[in-house]
């Protein structure tokens, strides 16, 4: 009865077994050790595939395996190598494998072999070995990596019905890849090394049977596809139009960013109600470098050495001696005369803002930074400091909304804008008709991009074409270029979000695999972690 039950046992933890006789069980410190032999009367040739029955010889091999109840598991092998019979056959001995168990040159079992693989695929090199470790199962990065590699990834034959496709960088700015998306079913196809139209091309042209390709306004993929798969229906993504859309709200509101400004009358009118300047606080560095300077001065006035305060407030000796040289505590405060003499060309600039209510240094560094600053963030804060010991200014309210606020409000449903936002958007209307103009061709492209109506696409353009804005005729003399890709983008339910988030999970598997993510093992990783 024992015997049965632990038969019944090994068949439920160790079923890969089932093809060999398990003669003994031991646990050796903490590994579980399996001995067993192969009991199959014949074993077939790797070369010429003729069963074999005459045994040359035999030999032991030791596997590591899954672990077992927390315990790693070895198992040690009972191999034979037999000869082949048929007289053609190159070969003359070759050793026989137990099928779901071993392969040629395997110190692993196929289970911990195909474990390793999948760890591989999800986690790359260095995360997954920390995993295996922990799964009792001692593998480097390296072994990882090597495993992916050795993993199929080819393409199909065929192209998907539904093909998207778009870019994404291996190195931002210098070097980019493809990746190509099978839109109905959301898997990726291949990767490509760059986004050419010459590979493109290629590609397309060895796998035929794409009938609609889903893309960016990217001229290249345009062009591969016009080429290679003529008869294929284009499809320019609608997330993409509408970014190009919002960046020409936002060259038409910088454009008129005169009419933000209220006028005097109605900033006299408006309500704003009293606000109490808080005293100034000074910061913590400040705050830190009176406390130093004056530690510092009540030792050395009294005659004692730099070396002794250096060791009595634990501080550098060169900070001591900068603290203890210095006359007033203002000297320390004060900005390095490298980053005045930078900031001299802005000094001016800086003080009208200064005085205007602008205290935010990081603003203050970007604004200076677009007249042609090229110093650091750090220079224009010490620049403050001094300031900041003073009376702070009485900041003004500014009345009027940045570019990039109207240009929101003029792309947001307006049932996503709140009654102050409609309000200050109303008034800015009235003030400005092309604005007005412009947010009626913005509700009508979008209600068409809503619900798909892409032929009413040339007429928007039409009267897209007759407005006074500059920005906005160019928008629609672009869409024109690539009329059909856009007006089906407006019309097919195919868009290129699914493609979108696959360049998210890309970025992902590049970071994930820093320092060891060149192309072949990127791509091998795209196609195959779902």
């Amino acid at each position: 009865m024992g015997r049965v039950l632990c038969d019944q046992i090994l068949d439920l933890l160790l079923p890969h077994l089932a093809s060999v006789a398990v003669t003994d069980l031991q646990l050796v410190g903490t590994t579980l050790t399996i001995t067993a032999t192969t009991v199959a009367e014949t074993a077939p040739c790797p070369t010429c595939a003729a069963n074999s029955r005459r045994v040359h010889d035999r030999y032991r091999r030791r596997l590591a395996d899954v672990a077992i109840g927390g315990r790693p598991v070895t198992i040690c092998l009972t191999v034979r190598r037999f000869r082949c019979e048929a007289s053609s056959c190159p070969r003359r001995t070759f050793a026989e494998q137990v099928e779901g168990l071993t392969f040629r040159y395997g110190r692993r079992s196929q289970l911990q072999q195909a474990m390793l693989a999948v760890i591989g695929r999800f986690l790359a090199g260095r995360a997954g070995a920390r995993l295996a470790a922990m799964l009792h199962c001692r593998v480097s990065p390296n072994t990882l990596l090597s495993r992916v590699r050795t993993l199929p990834a080819e393409p199909p034959d065929r192209s998907p019905r539904v093909l998207g496709v778009d870019d994404f960088a291996l190195k931002r700015g210098h070097v980019y890849g493809t990746v190509l998306i099978d839109i109905e079913n959301g898997r990726p196809v291949d990767v490509l090394p760059d986004r050419t139209a010459e590979t493109f091309i290629a590609w397309l042209l060895e796998h035929p049977g794409a009938e609609i390709v889903c893309r960016d306004r990217a001229s290249a993929y345009a062009e591969a596809v016009r080429t290679a798969a003529p008869d294929a229906v284009q499809i320019a993504d609608r997330f993409h139009l509408w970014l190009n859309l919002c960046k020409m709200v936002e060259k038409c509101a910088l454009a008129h960013r005169h009419c933000l400004t209220p006028p005097e009358d109605e900033a006299q009118g408006a309500v704003v109600e009293p606000s109490v300047v808080p005293p100034a606080i000074e910061r913590k560095r400040a705050a830190n470098t009176r406390r130093h300077f004056a530690a510092v001065h009540e030792m050395y006035d009294k005659g004692v050495a730099i070396d002794v305060i250096s060791k009595t407030l634990r501080m550098d000796r060169k900070t001591v001696r900068k603290y203890a040289h210095a006359t007033t505590v203002e000297e320390l405060l004060a900005p390095p005369r490298q980053s005045r003499r930078m900031l001299q060309p802005w000094a001016e600039y800086l003080n009208m803002r200064w005085q205007e209510g602008c205290t935010d240094s990081g603003r203050l560094f970007r604004e200076i930074q677009q007249r042609g600053y090229r110093g650091t963030s750090r220079s224009v804060r010490r620049w403050l400091e001094p300031l900041r010991s003073a009376e702070a200014p009485t900041p003004k309210r500014s009345e009027a909304p940045t570019v990039r606020q109207v240009t929101g409000w003029l792309t947001r449903h307006p049932d996503n804008l709140s009654s102050g936002q409609q309000l200050r958007l109303k008034h800015i209307m009235a003030r400005c008709p092309e604005l007005a103009d412009l947010r009626r061709h913005i509700a009508s492209f979008a209600t068409m991009m809503k619900n798909l109506d892409g032929h009413h696409l040339p007429r928007w353009i039409k009267a897209a074409e007759g407005s006074d804005l500059p920005p906005l005729r160019n928008f629609a003399r672009n869409l024109t270029k690539d009329l059909d890709a856009v007006t089906a983008g407006l019309t097919l339910p195919y868009s290129s979000g699914i493609v979108e988030g696959h360049v998210n999970r890309v970025k992902f598997l590049k970071r994930q695999g820093y320092g060891r993510a060149n192309f072949d093992l990127l791509r091998r990783r795209i196609l195959l972690t779902p």
